[in-house]
């Protein structure tokens, strides 16, 4: 059974420039690139992956250093699965609910195999 500690997510947040087309193209084909990869689109710039290993991860960090822009500023912030089912998710309805740590195991499976 894996420990909800070795296994973690890579949390990509970003803010790109897009005042120029040019500059709208690139920051459209990144976001395009990280959903091509798994990433899961929590907002607009923020987005996650799971990372199995830790080896994993730096293959993730690898990979967006290869389709970064080179505009703007991305952040990558690596949390542990644990950490992850216990965040806290505040609804534009006021309703506050926690992160399903059965919808984290299944699409740790499903981000397994793109």
């Amino acid at each position: 059974m894996k420990s909800s500690y070795l296994m973690g997510w890579l949390i990509v947040i970003f803010d790109l420039p897009v005042t120029t087309k040019e500059e709208r193209k690139l920051a459209t084909k990144f976001r395009n690139n990280l959903l091509d990869r798994g990433y899961l689109m929590l907002q607009y710039s923020v987005y996650a992956r799971c990372a199995v290993t830790l080896d994993k991860k730096k293959s993730l960090i690898n990979e967006l250093q290869r389709i970064n822009p080179e505009t703007g500023n991305i952040q990558c912030i690596y949390i542990t699965d644990a950490q992850w089912g216990q965040s806290i998710i505040l609804h534009s309805t006021k309703k506050i609910s926690k992160r399903s740590t059965k919808k984290a195991q299944s699409l740790e499976n499903q981000l397994q195999f793109w």
